[in-house]
């Protein structure tokens, strides 16, 4: 069995990894980035990398070129039972307003791959490995143990930032605790953990949709999810549905029949769209971590970043902005404790308070709007009453931008 060390080890490759490992770089620390899959790889989402991702990922030095093939979006477009509403700015002062968020449909297959260069660029070394354990803290470090073609490896690191998404669980001592610990994010008592969710996307060519704006369907039917159609350059687009998971019946099968309804039915709100489109390969669905929940963030030597804890948007399932800020914030507090030579939980524990900080707010604003909009009584009542305010177009735009 091979073995090596390292100042830091970043379990995961996507947005919150690839953030951690750029800021460790930055700072002088030997970081080795890990996945089990190699880049370029397909990662099911909906594209939208919005207003605040796109400032993180221009910060951790994205490359440009990439940025540069999929065009700044110019508004949104939203349907429902009670009517549409086009929140696209009609004025000159509401586009110049508008121009100053910045929000794009990138395909992640581009996107993460574009962050993982530029964690090389930053002088991160990126392999391909499958962990399956991160050992305790044995009072210098932790050992990471995977799995690779050519046998197994051990790594022995000061410090590890988890930041492998959906069910990372391969640190038993950052499992969920008490609901008051310090080190975690959680809902407060009174308030119940948002239900998981599930999605399905795909993507199609030849789509008719709102030309420069991303749609969101929200019919009665797809209640308390979501329909979406985000343009791609040449007409395509990704397509796709999200949803709660249900107990009972088989998830897999529900979320099949309601993305079939969603691209094929004439009845749907897509159908316009999507009269004449054509599938691009098969649609692939994934899970949803949707948060806040209780996770702890922190533990000696270790972080935790991204959906991995759980750092995901109940209303939208959107978590690009979260994954790199909160990796980025980790690879920050986790360098300089390297630097200090004391990686231990209290030297980390700024980190779990400056996510809590900033992402509970807007985690539980999003949990209660999900369940407040999941009654079509009152989103038929939100349509009718906003869209005779013609500042709606630049705002409801700028909110909806700011959500991937």
């Amino acid at each position: 069995m091979t073995e090596e060390e390292w100042d830091a080890v970043v379990v995961g490759a996507g947005p919150a990894g690839s953030a951690a490992a750029i800021m460790l770089a930055r700072a002088g620390q030997r970081v080795l980035l890990l996945d089990r899959h190699s880049f370029p790889r397909d990662k099911p989402c909906g594209d939208l990398i919005g207003v605040r991702a796109l400032i993180a990922a221009r910060r951790l030095g994205v490359d440009e070129e990439i940025l540069a093939g999929y065009p700044r979006l110019a508004g949104a477009y939203l349907t429902a039972t009670a009517g549409a509403l086009d929140l696209t700015p009609s004025t000159r002062a509401g586009r110049a307003l508008l121009a100053r968020s910045d929000a794009r449909v990138i395909p992640r297959v581009m996107f993460d791959a574009a962050m993982v260069r530029a964690a090389q660029r930053a002088g991160a070394k990126l392999r391909r490995l499958t962990v399956r354990e991160v050992g305790t803290w044995d009072g210098m470090g932790r050992m990471v143990s995977g799995t690779r073609s050519d046998g197994d490896i051990r790594l022995r690191a000061q410090g590890v930032v988890l930041a492998g998404g959906y069910g990372c669980r391969v640190a038993a001592d950052v499992a969920p605790l008490e609901r008051h610990n310090r080190d975690q994010i959680a809902m407060p008592t009174r308030v119940p953990e948002p239900s998981r969710g599930i999605a399905m996307r795909g993507y199609f060519r030849n789509v008719a949709a709102p030309n420069g704006r991303i749609s969101f369907c929200l019919d009665d039917w797809v209640l308390p999810g979501y329909g979406w159609v985000f343009p791609l350059p040449g007409g395509g687009a990704n397509v796709g549905v999200g949803t709660l998971t249900r107990g009972g019946a088989s998830e897999g099968e529900h979320l099949r029949s309601l993305y079939s309804r969603f691209t094929e039915n004439s009845a749907s709100p897509a159908a316009p769209w999507l009269s004449e489109a054509q599938a691009e390969g098969p649609a692939r669905s994934w899970p949803l971590d949707l948060g806040p929940r209780r996770r702890r963030l922190t533990a000696d030597g270790l972080l935790v970043a991204g959906e991995a804890a759980a750092l995901v948007g109940p209303l939208t399932g959107a978590g690009i902005a979260f994954a790199l800020e909160t990796g980025a914030a980790a690879g920050t507090t986790l360098a300089a404790a390297l630097a200090a030579g004391d990686p231990r939980a209290g030297a980390l524990a700024s980190y779990a308070r400056t996510t809590r900080r900033r992402a509970l707010p807007w985690l539980r604003a999003e949990h209660l709007a999900q369940r407040w909009l999941s009654d079509p009584s009152h989103l038929g009542a939100l349509v009718s009453t906003i869209r005779p305010l013609p500042p709606t177009g630049v705002l409801g735009a700028r909110l909806l931008l700011h959500l991937g």
